[in-house]
């Protein structure tokens, strides 16, 4: 398949990348920043080189400083992980110029569907409904006071060039637009070096939906099935799960081939993820796609049996998978749950320092993927995520049974984390039940759950 691969990232994800390399027995070069020096992924690698940049960024974020070390190391094949610059189509070009495979789509294709605007354009010529607001950016406030008339109050103002919720604002009203969309702006420049802003409708309390697709190197587009991604805090995910309780079999019937087409239409070859709004109605509006594998990509693992990166690894290499695609039946069900270095008493405030004790669930239907240890410094220069909680059964009930078990015996001490957050969400009646949306964390604070409930907290993971 190939004979040495660079994975092009850190700590969670580049483990994750490295079990499957070497399960297929390809060799794996690590790249590390001065920062991660104790890091995991680092020891795990076949090899591993230091990273610096002359450009005053990021080293992950230094597509020359990466590219040295892919040509130097004679790799013949890069996965970017997720974020970083996995989603940077020059990056993807860079590769292909240099004739080192890309894992993840080609940068025509990244550009299309990566590109906010672009995507909506193209899903809605495609019968793929998107929510109400603009197809090109906002050239100042006037014209986005105008637009705003039009489409209706609340709105969001968001930014072409990323997500995250930055380059996001939320206006409830028009003397407020003004101000809204120059703090975008300025936002989404200085996050993204892209000041273009366009604007949707607000959905209000809209459940998050997202549809894991996959092109093959042949021309053929599946949808392997959904995730529902709704408990969220700053607009980043907390817990997902699958399959949703909000879609239905004649949803997924009437969606999954029309999403598949559309990923052949755009030339896609590799994962793919098409994000959605549900209303309370039950209408889906497509937001936007990533153009790279997801962070939630283990629950659809276990509900397919399948592995992901084994598949971004074959399609890359030319590799044919129609059939093992083809005969994909999703059985189960599935939940993760996102172990961040966080205070959930404290608005889910960063919490570095150094990991006192780490003591990681173990089992059936009980799965970890983490680069924590006991002893690990964790720092404030990367995102805050220590591990993945994933539990998977026969059914939700089963799930949630093995996941309240795993919460309460996962020990994590030294530094505060979302662990006991997720104990509260698994045994609070809004959660149960499936009926939730965006707001969930908004509306179910930690101190208000424990309210609700009248169990003790366990604190061997705060």
């Amino acid at each position: 398949m190939f004979k040495r691969v660079l994975i092009a990232n850190r700590g969670e994800i580049a483990i994750r990348i490295m079990r499957t390399c070497k399960r297929l027995a390809i060799p794996t070069v690590a790249i590390y920043t001065a920062p991660d020096h104790h890091c995991k992924h680092v020891l795990l690698a076949d090899k591993s080189e230091l990273l610096t940049s002359d450009l005053g960024i990021n080293p992950y974020l230094d597509m020359d400083a990466i590219m040295e070390v892919a040509e130097r190391m004679k790799v013949d094949a890069v996965h970017p992980g997720y974020g970083f610059i996995s989603e940077k189509a020059d990056f993807s070009r860079r590769c292909e110029k240099e004739g080192i495979a890309f894992i993840g789509p080609g940068p025509a294709a990244m550009e299309l569907l990566g590109n906010k605007l672009a995507s909506r354009e193209f899903m809605e010529k495609h019968g793929i409904h998107t929510t109400p607001g603009t197809l090109s950016p906002l050239t100042d406030a006037a014209e986005a006071r105008k637009e705003a008339a039009r489409i209706g109050y609340p709105i969001m103002l968001k930014a072409a060039g990323g997500g995250g919720g930055r380059g996001l604002r939320i206006v409830e009203k028009e003397e407020d637009i003004e101000q809204a969309f120059e703090s975008a702006r300025n936002e989404a420049e200085k996050a993204f070096k892209d000041s273009k802003i366009f604007m949707e409708r607000r959905v209000i309390r809209p459940r998050h939906i997202e549809f894991q697709m996959v092109g093959d190197s042949k021309g053929h587009g599946f949808c392997l099935g959904e995730r529902e991604c709704s408990i969220q805090r700053r607009n980043q995910k907390l817990v997902e799960e699958t399959p949703s309780t909000a879609v239905t079999d004649e949803m997924r019937q009437e969606l999954f081939p029309k999403l598949a087409d559309a990923l052949v239409k755009s030339g896609y070859q590799s994962l793919c993820t098409f994000e959605f709004l549900m209303n309370p109605a039950g209408e889906l509006f497509f937001m936007e796609a990533n153009t790279r594998i997801q962070v939630e990509h283990p629950i659809t693992e276990q509900v397919i049996g399948l592995d992901l990166v084994e598949m971004q690894l074959k399609i890359a290499s030319g590799k044919d998978v129609e059939r093992e695609l083809g005969e994909v039946h999703p059985w189960g069900a599935a939940m993760e749950f996102r172990i961040n270095a966080e205070n959930p008493f404290n608005s889910f405030f960063p919490s570095p320092g150094r990991i006192e004790k780490y003591i990681e669930p173990s089992g059936e239907g009980i799965r970890v993927d983490s680069h924590a240890y006991e002893g690990y410094m964790v720092t404030s220069d990367f995102d805050s995520l220590l591990a993945k909680l994933i539990c998977y059964g026969k059914d939700r009930n089963e799930v949630m049974r093995i996941a309240k078990d795993a919460l309460d015996r996962y020990t994590l001490t030294g530094i505060k984390t979302t662990i006991p957050y997720h104990r509260l969400v698994i045994r609070s009646q809004a959660f149960r039940t499936g009926n939730y949306s965006t707001d969930f964390v908004r509306d179910h604070q930690p101190t208000e759950l424990i309210k609700e409930e009248s169990f003790s907290l366990y604190e061997g993971g705060h």
